[in-house]
């Protein structure tokens, strides 16, 4: 809960941050961001993130071929998850041509993350899948409650996040999905923390510790 008051604190004293970050994320044109650490976003500029555990999603998105006429592609939506510090990374996706290219990509899409001196991060990747009409998607709140499955792209869910109500379902003789490590969720929160604390003036650390007392 106190994190949770903490951040929230930051968040209302207008610390930006992206200005605080220190890993950067290049992505390739083809590369179209969904959301970034549960925040929706668009485009493929680069970002730049807190050092840690971070979490992205995009599509694919480019023009292919397809029987002589061009058409419009984009891909399911991927999410990644990876682990790095201090480090600028670029997103390799492969060229695709064809509407089979598409096809092999949507069954198994291949992508690495690339550091700046040719090294592979290594990182998880899944699907935000959607049932149904894909018009009008609320992507941040489809994201919390995948981090809240415990899937392999999965993070622990953001004090700053919206809490989500996940439905009830029926009692399953399938065992269970382990739940995001609890201990990850407090270091990854505290080292934030820390670090948005000490990079901001004393006016923005004034406004957070009286925010933090009227808690």
């Amino acid at each position: 809960m106190k994190f949770r008051t903490a951040l929230m604190a930051i968040a209302a004293c207008g610390i930006s941050f992206s200005s605080l970050a220190d890993v950067k994320l290049d992505l390739p044109y083809q590369a179209d961001l969904v959301l970034v650490n549960g925040v929706q976003k668009s485009g493929n500029d680069t970002v730049t993130l807190p050092n840690g555990i971070n979490q992205f999603a995009f599509t694919y998105v480019d023009s292919l071929r397809d029987n002589g006429d061009d058409y419009l592609y984009k891909s399911d939506v991927i999410v990644v998850k990876f682990d790095a510090s201090d480090e600028s990374l670029k997103l390799d996706l492969p060229k695709l041509r064809t509407a089979q290219d598409a096809r092999k990509f949507d069954k198994s899409p291949k992508l690495s993350l690339v550091s700046a001196n040719g090294e592979t991060v290594s990182f998880e990747q899944d699907k935000l899948i959607k049932s149904g009409l894909q018009f009008g998607r609320d992507f941040e709140k489809e994201i919390a409650v995948y981090n809240q499955s415990g899937k392999v792209a999965a993070v622990a869910t953001s004090a700053a996040a919206v809490p989500v109500t996940l439905p009830a379902t029926a009692p399953s003789a399938t065992s269970p999905k382990p739940p995001v490590d609890q201990q990850q969720t407090r270091n990854v929160a505290e080292n934030m923390l820390n670090y948005w604390y000490e990079q901001a003036d004393e006016t923005t650390r004034a406004r957070f510790k009286a925010k933090i007392n009227q808690e």
